[in-house]
C-alpha cells in the first residue's frame, strides 16, 4: 500500500493540468446551479401564475428548466472567460495539486479519534449539565426554603 507521500507524488506525476480541475469544478457547479435555478424559476412561475408548459416530452423539460439551464451556462461561461476569475481558479487548482492528502489509514485513525473525543466530551457535558440542573432545581431551592 502506498504511503501518503507516495500517493501525492503519484497524483503529481499524473501531470493533470490545473485547467482540467477548473473545468471539472465548473461543470459540477454549473449542474448544481442549473438545478437550483430550475427550482427557483419553477417557484416563481407558480407564484405569479404563469404557465410552465413542457417543452421536451419524455424528460419533462419545462420553460423554467430551459431558462435555468441557460442561466447556469451563461454564468459558467462568464466565470470561465473573465480573466481575473479564470486566473484565480487556475491558481487555486495549482495549489490543490501541491497538497499532500492523507492516506486511507490516516483518515480512518483521525475519524476514530474525533468520534471518541466527541463521545467523551458529550459524557462530560452530560454530567456537568445533570449536576447543574440538580443544583439549580433541587438543591438550591431546598436550601433557600430552610433559610
Amino acid at each position: 500500500m502506498a504511503t501518503a507521500s507516495e500517493a501525492s507524488q503519484q497524483a503529481n506525476r499524473s501531470a493533470m493540468d490545473p485547467k482540467r480541475l477548473v473545468v471539472i469544478f465548473l461543470l459540477l457547479a454549473g449542474i448544481v446551479t442549473a438545478l437550483f435555478f430550475e427550482h427557483v424559476l419553477g417557484l416563481i412561475w407558480a407564484r405569479f401564475g404563469w404557465g410552465d408548459p413542457i417543452l421536451v416530452e419524455g424528460v419533462d423539460w419545462q420553460v423554467s428548466t430551459l431558462v435555468g439551464y441557460l442561466l447556469a451556462l451563461g454564468l459558467a461561461l462568464l466565470v470561465w472567460f473573465q480573466p481575473k476569475a479564470h486566473a484565480v481558479s487556475i491558481d487555486i487548482a495549482s495549489e490543490l495539486m501541491k497538497v499532500t492528502w492523507p492516506s486511507w489509514s490516516e483518515t480512518r485513525a483521525s475519524t476514530v479519534a474525533v468520534i471518541v473525543a466527541s463521545v467523551v466530551a458529550a459524557i462530560i457535558l452530560f454530567f456537568i449539565d445533570t449536576i447543574a440542573y440538580k443544583l439549580m432545581v433541587d438543591w438550591l431551592p431546598a436550601v433557600w426554603g430552610k433559610l
